[in-house]
């Protein structure tokens, strides 16, 4: 297996700028997502910018709220009414 270095690896790079606050890493990671064809690491970088406090992207499931009544007739619709 092949040892990934940190200061070439393009992920690492990004994690860290998010992590130092570098002001330039939204347009950064947007740039790297939008280049990327494998969703795992879509998925990562989706998650960088929802740290960032971007809204998640289409990868992302939204919020699953407990008590919709649509949702339950949804689940539960072999229940009879």
């Amino acid at each position: 297996m092949k040892e990934i270095d940190p200061k070439n690896d393009p992920l690492y790079l990004l994690a860290k700028a998010v992590e130092e606050g570098d002001p330039e890493a939204i347009k950064k990671v947007k740039e790297h997502l939008n280049r990327s064809d494998d969703p795992s690491e879509m998925r990562y970088l989706e998650g960088l910018l929802i740290l960032l406090g971007e809204q998640p992207g289409e990868l992302e499931d939204p919020p699953d709220f407990e008590d919709d009544p649509d949702e339950y007739w949804k689940e539960n619709d072999y229940f009879e009414v």
